[in-house]
């Protein structure tokens, strides 16, 4: 009886199942809607080309990082997902795509480092999973309600970390294009007539056939990430960023890598998109919480123009970016000094923002030192002659000034020198500029001869810049010592003094710097050749007041500093560090306060350096007629030569 019944159960279960199988397997997966269709063929035929910068040997230098598949890092047992309490609890760890599907507002990913001393772990993480995972993109097709006649086309890429001056977690960038059409359909027959590239706080437009876009292929523009920073830029420049161009420089001068992401289609839709993409729905933060601009990115759903992308475009896009003049300048350039001043200022609020008492000491401790070395010395009752008399460095500065007030039109001929010089090396760059786009041989465009000539340039502009300061200093040294004997001081006299002096000056020169430049290859000797720069720094002078040769200048400058070695290294810091930093001062407060052109504040920049050098001069003679008074008044000292002695001067 029971095996009777059972066998017709089984069969009729059996034939329902297949059925249902069958039924199932006639019945049409879910139609993708022909908009979509379109817009993915839009999204195929204008995907950008990504140019990468040189990754670097190190891993703080050149570019770590590539735009990666969010898939490589939901799921990655390293990353955590934690909540907006404090101290930060944590939620999961291994977050999924369908747990960010939730929203959770104000939790964040964490991901494996610190941002604040990010070290290597991001750059290995970042290889590790990239490596099996190929580059992505994210294309989004959408309307503006404000702008029913406008269809944007977005790229969004994802960067695990941010290397730049405000080092974060997680990097969104993007690639919008613009149609004038209604539909996806309607874009395909047309081309776009806009394109922005997302740069920190901002974009930058460009029209579709602008001279400054690159088009690969007809449809497919070329983006170049900044190193570090990844703000999208259309060219290989230096860009200074102020404002909504972010603080700081962006480098996308070595492009080395060229990259065609995959494209991943995210539907119109949202309903559609949020269930291939649901952590497309997450309302926190992708990387670690932070203070300020350490924190965390939000994602592409969190940006205004996810939903309004063209108002978003209408407000916030700029028609260009500022670039930092390729040309060397006179002096240290405003431009270079303020990447480096804001690198540098970057890093040491990054090492201290979890440690606020270390930057209180750390700026406490700088004003005191200041206090010091100024509370120190005398400012007052500085006559600039006698030159041959005892000063305190701070009178050495005032008794500079004065002479200046008191012969402009000397000291003009001996700032117009060193603008001379600042034209050399415009002209130097210019060369070396024609040569990196020539296709001959050390022009050519490869990286060893353009290295090669880069490198030639360079030590021909040091060699320039360090034979003027040399001539300026003689210069000097030979007009107050003509001031201290009544004689006729001019510009005209004061080079005949120079250019009979020109072999002592030479050897000396070529001695000091050479013994520098290879005790500073070494690391371990640089205090040495800190040191020999102090002691051997009144050689110049005792060449031009003493009428001593090579040798004996040298020798004559180590026992003038001998036992006095910190009271010459401060004062000569100060007073070279003061001429060096008056043009780049003013160029940082000009590009933070006006909106002048980087050029024309290189230029201020400049003139400051031609104008300041001069004094710098006078006031280290004044610190070598100083130091070598007091020598002479010293026990012990009648064996060397009495500087107010009358020298037999050639050429006079």
């Amino acid at each position: 009886m029971t095996v009777r019944w059972t066998r017709p159960l089984v069969l009729a279960l059996a034939t329902v199942l297949f059925a249902g199988l069958f039924v199932g397997a006639s019945q049409p997966a879910a139609a993708v809607s022909p908009e979509d269709t379109a817009a993915q063929t839009l999204a195929e035929r204008y995907s950008p080309v990504v140019r990468l910068q040189k990754l670097g040997t190190r891993c703080d230098d050149g570019e770590q990082f590539q735009p990666t598949d969010v898939n490589a890092v939901l799921g990655d047992q390293q990353v955590a997902l934690r909540g907006p309490w404090r101290p930060p609890d944590l939620v999961k760890t291994q977050p999924e795509a369908s747990d960010l599907g939730r929203g959770y507002p104000g939790h964040f990913l964490d991901f494996p480092g610190d941002p604040l001393r990010p070290g290597c772990d991001y750059a290995e993480w970042s290889a590790q999973i990239n490596s099996t995972h190929p580059a992505t993109v994210y294309a989004h097709v959408t309307g503006d309600p404000a702008y029913p006649g406008k269809l944007s086309l977005e790229y969004w890429f994802f960067y695990i970390f941010n290397d730049y001056n405000n080092t974060h977690e997680g990097d969104w960038e993007s690639v919008q294009l613009v149609f004038d059409a209604a539909t996806p359909e309607a874009a395909l027959a047309t081309k776009p007539t806009a394109v922005g590239f997302s740069q920190h706080g901002g974009a930058e437009r460009a029209r579709w056939g602008d001279a400054k876009l690159e088009i690969v292929d007809g449809t497919h523009p070329v983006v170049y990430p900044a190193a570090g920073s990844h703000a999208n830029k259309y060219g290989q420049r230096l860009y200074l960023g102020r404002g909504s161009e972010g603080l700081g420089c962006d480098d996308t001068t070595r492009p080395a890598t060229e990259l065609r992401p995959n494209v991943d289609y995210v539907p119109m839709a949202r309903a559609d998109y949020l269930k291939e993409y649901p952590w497309l729905a997450f309302e926190g933060r992708w990387g670690e919480r932070q203070r300020s601009f350490f924190d965390g990115p939000t994602g592409p759903n969190q940006k205004a123009s996810w939903v309004t992308p063209i108002q978003d475009a209408e407000a916030t896009w700029r028609d260009d970016s500022t670039v930092v003049p390729a040309g060397k300048v006179l002096g240290p350039s405003g431009t270079g000094v303020f990447c480096t001043a804001v690198g540098t200022a970057s890093n040491l609020l990054r090492e201290t923002l979890d440690r606020i008492w270390l930057l209180a000491l750390i700026l406490a401790a700088l004003i005191a030192l200041i206090w010091f070395a100024a509370s120190r010395t005398r400012w007052t009752d500085a006559e600039p002659l006698p030159a041959r008399r005892r000063r305190a460095w701070g009178q050495t500065v005032v008794s500079a000034l004065q002479l200046l007030r008191q012969r402009p039109g000397l000291f003009g001929a001996f700032a117009a020198t060193f603008v001379v010089l600042g034209l050399a090396t415009l002209l130097l760059a210019d060369l070396q500029a024609a040569r990196r786009d020539s296709p001959t041989d050390l022009g050519a465009p490869t990286e060893t001869a353009t290295g090669f000539w880069a490198s030639l340039v360079a030590l021909a502009i040091t060699i320039l810049t360090a034979a003027t300061y040399v001539a300026l200093l003689a210069a000097v040294t030979s007009t107050l010592d003509r001031l201290d004997r009544g004689e006729p001081a001019t510009a005209a006299l004061t080079w005949r003094d120079v250019r009979g002096r020109a072999r002592p000056l030479t050897a000396v020169a070529v001695r000091y710097f050479v013994v520098i430049a290879v005790l500073t290859i070494i690391v371990a000797t640089i205090p040495l050749a800190i040191y020999y720069a102090v002691s051997r720094a009144f050689a110049i002078p005792a060449v031009m007041a003493e009428q001593a040769s090579a040798s004996t200048a040298l020798k004559r400058s180590r026992q003038l500093v001998k036992g006095r070695w910190w009271r010459t290294a401060g004062p000569l810091a100060i007073i070279v560090g003061l001429g060096l930093s008056v043009g780049p001062i003013a160029g940082i407060i000009l590009l933070l306060a006006t909106d002048w052109q980087p050029t024309l504040i290189n230029v201020v920049s400049s003139l400051l350096f031609a104008l300041a050098m001069p004094l710098v001069a006078a006031a280290v003679v004044y610190l070598y007629f100083d130091r070598s008074v007091t020598h002479r008044e010293s026990p012990g000292s009648g064996d060397l030569p009495d500087p107010d002695r009358t020298y037999s001067r050639q050429g006079r």
